[in-house]
């Protein structure tokens, strides 16, 4: 069980952190953004992740499908909490936020979006924030993908043992 559970914690990682590097994508993409189907222009949004029991996760995913016997963990029998471990994390998304941070203003009276005095409201987006934004979340990425790739080599070389 406990290959599998490393996979599946890589696989939660690494879908975390793809969904990060999209939503700052889109803040890139709309940086110059001044008008939307909300009204006024973009908004930067950021991803709130949530740490959860990864065992009670497993056990409420095994509890939903009848093709899997129950999984207990024996850390959970009274006086064993004591003496163990922290519980083993994975992640998800909670929630995504919008930045209400002000808008950049412009002096730009020619554009169609500015206002009675020719000032434009541009997206609270920062490139260079979200470029080191984006490299912090492409280095979890590449970590979760080395964390995979351990737990690989290790599950076939238990399997390489026993053909042995």
């Amino acid at each position: 069980m406990a290959f599998l559970s490393s996979f599946d914690i890589s696989g939660y990682g690494l879908s975390a952190q793809r969904f990060r590097i999209n939503l700052i994508s889109s803040n890139i993409a709309n940086a110059n953004t001044t008008r939307t189907s909300e009204g006024g222009p973009y908004r930067r949004r950021e991803v709130i992740f949530k740490a959860v029991d990864f065992d009670k996760t497993l056990n409420n995913q095994i509890a939903e499908s009848e093709n899997f016997l129950n999984y207990e963990n024996p850390l959970d029998e009274p006086g064993l909490q004591d003496k163990a471990n922290p519980a083993i994390m994975s992640v998800k998304v909670d929630k995504v936020i919008r930045d209400d941070s002000p808008f950049k203003m412009k002096y730009d009276p020619s554009n169609p979006d500015a206002d009675k005095n020719g000032y434009v409201a541009y997206p609270n987006v920062n490139p260079v924030v979200e470029m080191a934004d984006l490299i912090e979340a492409t280095r979890a990425y590449q970590a979760n993908v080395a964390a995979f790739q351990s737990s690989k080599a290790m599950a076939q070389s238990a399997i390489d043992i026993l053909r042995a």
